[in-house]
């Protein structure tokens, strides 16, 4: 509620304000409570609130209409029906407008869907959105180049970053606690049976693994890990569930409902593209996880997919709570660059596939869908 009040606060002045904080802190909470309380006070029309993402995840429509209240659940939409919200503000007198953008750094290229919407709209003219109160609020663990982009908008923009407490169960306490460990090769038996020992000591629980899967060999070393799994969880009778974009809507669901209870036996989920941000889990039974280990790993991507699952609120921590297998390194400079409020500072080496800082500072980035050219 502070930080909705201070969002809220920042919109007297500002038409666009980026909201940066950790996977699972709380920001679709924060980003309701701002769409209720300025409602509330008739600064935005109750009809004209959208909640809005590039992300083509089912999951994610499913997960932000269940937290959101009834009115507004036919206003969210993604990636494959942001034309639909195109067409519904194009529809409309385009006034008193607010504007949700979650996960704002994922397909966010001013030539993606995002970026077209936002230029056929007209929403990248801040005169033009301050005479038409019309407010953009965008938000993610990860804001990138949208926020490189968005310190063009000079003093049509501000930025906040809250204060992390240490009730929230953050990459801190993974590392404090040493249960941040070196991943795998899992395309090799050897190492996947290493690992496979690692995590199955104990009362069974439920181990996520992400492998790569694109690229030039993503498929052969995709296929190399799941013979690799099958062949040793047959030999253990530990479970393995394969989890894709393939699977049917109903079984995806009915793995994560079954989170909330332990397994028979230990379950290996091997995902691919999937869990690559923003969905929350139940990490009561999960005892490990293992994210993917490419030649060159993204940033971004390793900060929102697996081991930004395990944090928030609620989650376990101490001994007891889950094993991470990740790269260190970039944990570390992600907690650096949050500290430093994404102000990169010198020294501070920063990869992801729209951003890039070198360790003397110098920011390259994509041109978003808040590019003002």
């Amino acid at each position: 509620k502070d930080i909705a009040e201070k969002i809220i606060s920042s919109f007297s002045k500002k038409v666009l304000v980026t909201l940066c904080a950790p996977p699972q802190w709380g920001k679709t909470g924060v980003s309701l409570f701002t769409a209720y309380k300025m409602c509330s006070s008739r600064k935005i029309n109750p009809e004209n609130v959208f909640f809005i993402t590039a992300m083509s995840d089912r999951s994610w429509i499913e997960q932000t209409r269940e937290r959101m209240l009834p009115m507004w659940k036919k206003n969210i939409f993604h990636r494959n029906t942001l034309e639909k919200f195109k067409k519904r503000v194009e529809g409309q007198k385009k006034e008193n407008i607010l504007i949700i953008i979650d996960e704002c750094h994922l397909a966010n290229s001013i030539d993606h869907t995002l970026g077209r919407v936002f230029e056929k709209l007209g929403f990248k003219d801040p005169l033009d959105l301050v005479k038409n109160n019309i407010k953009i609020l965008q938000i993610s663990a990860t804001p990138s180049n949208s926020l490189v982009d968005a310190s063009e908008w000079e003093d049509h923009h501000e930025r906040l970053c809250p204060k992390v407490d240490r009730g929230y169960v953050s990459f801190d306490h993974f590392l404090e606690e040493e249960r941040v460990f070196t991943p795998y090769l899992l395309s090799n038996i050897d190492d996947t049976e290493k690992y496979i020992e690692q995590v199955s000591q104990g009362r069974p629980m439920y181990h996520f693994v992400r492998s790569v899967c694109s690229g030039m060999a993503g498929s052969m070393v995709y296929l190399e890990t799941q013979v690799n799994f099958e062949i040793i969880c047959s030999e253990k009778k530990y479970e393995l569930i394969e989890m894709n974009m393939g699977m049917e809507r109903k079984d995806v669901k009915k793995v994560y409902q079954n989170l909330s209870k332990r397994p028979e036996t230990h379950t290996f989920i091997l995902i691919k593209n999937m869990l690559g941000a923003s969905k929350t889990l139940d990490d009561t039974f999960i005892g490990s996880i293992h994210e993917s280990t490419p030649m060159k790993k993204d940033y971004s991507s390793e900060v929102q997919g697996l081991p930004g699952r395990l944090c928030g609120w609620t989650k376990r921590k101490g001994n007891g709570g889950p094993k991470i297998f990740c790269e260190r390194s970039i944990l570390e400079s992600y907690l650096e660059l949050y500290r430093s409020t994404f102000y990169p500072e010198e020294g501070l080496v920063w990869r992801d596939k729209r951003m890039n800082v070198n360790a003397s500072g110098i920011v390259r980035s994509k041109e978003s869908y808040l590019n003002l050219g």
